[in-house]
């Protein structure tokens, strides 16, 4: 073969390889699995705009419709109330949202919800998926995360599982939650806050502070004014992998 030859082959191996690439990103997508019809947009609002903004493809799967989240109306009137504020939650955040139909304050952990994520996780074949730190304060928020725990060990599927925390009041949130990551979310909280304040019904104006304060730690922790934190899944380690590096000295590497 001639060095123009040469050089032509492997001019072509290039741009096949950097075509690859460009379609590989232009097609990714996430996945961010939400216990209810606001905690996608206020542990992920940022993650989620990021996402949109570099041409990928977000989807906000809500395993329940809130139904017990507003006094005074029944079920179905409260779960109609509460998907029209999340699809228009998504809308600002430009990601798309699929109703898993579980009801609030019901979602287990079992075989058959297992199947059913795992069917629609292959429809989607998502390549990051993020779901609530198991140990959280509440019970649809540790059944999502194990749900998505037991998807991602399931060979079929081939994903990224990143876990957020949550944070409400008094004061509590996700127990132990110890971050691996950490996304920049600064040019994005303003339409982070204006996601989060279409669930009207849940009185987001009252309880948003909490998660400005939260991603203003969470910014110190990662060097920037604000951010969201994550714990990557690592099925060899555990849910989270280990956060400590055992050595006999501390190292003198940066």
């Amino acid at each position: 073969m001639t060095t123009i030859k040469k050089y032509n082959y492997f001019l072509q191996l290039f741009f096949c390889s950097l075509l690859f690439v460009m379609s590989y990103t232009a097609n990714a997508t996430v996945v961010v699995i939400t216990p209810h019809p606001d905690d996608a947009e206020a542990s992920c609002g940022g993650l989620i705009a990021n996402t949109i903004a570099s041409g990928e493809r977000v989807i906000i799967i809500t395993m329940t419709g809130g139904e017990l989240g507003i006094g005074g109306k029944t079920n179905e009137e409260a779960r109609l109330i509460r998907e029209k504020e999340a699809r228009n939650a998504a809308a600002i955040l430009g990601a798309e949202i699929i109703f898993f139909g579980a009801v609030d304050a019901s979602l287990v952990s079992d075989a058959t919800n297992t199947e059913k994520l795992k069917q629609l996780l292959l429809k989607i074949n998502p390549t990051i998926v993020t779901a609530p730190w198991p140990m959280d304060v509440h019970p649809d928020h540790q059944a999502t995360g194990m749900l998505a725990w037991r998807v991602f060990q399931d060979n079929q599927l081939s994903f990224q599982l990143f876990f957020y925390e949550t944070t409400n009041s008094p004061h509590t949130k996700s127990f132990q939650f110890i971050p691996t990551d950490y996304v920049d979310i600064t040019s994005q909280m303003e339409k982070k806050k204006q996601a989060v304040y279409q669930h009207k019904s849940q009185g987001s104006n009252e309880w948003y502070g909490m998660y400005e304060i939260l991603a203003t730690v969470r910014g110190y922790e990662a060097d920037v004014p604000f951010a969201e934190a994550y714990i990557r899944a690592n099925n060899s380690s555990g849910l989270g992998g280990r956060s400590i590096k055992t050595e006999k000295n501390l190292s003198k590497k940066k």
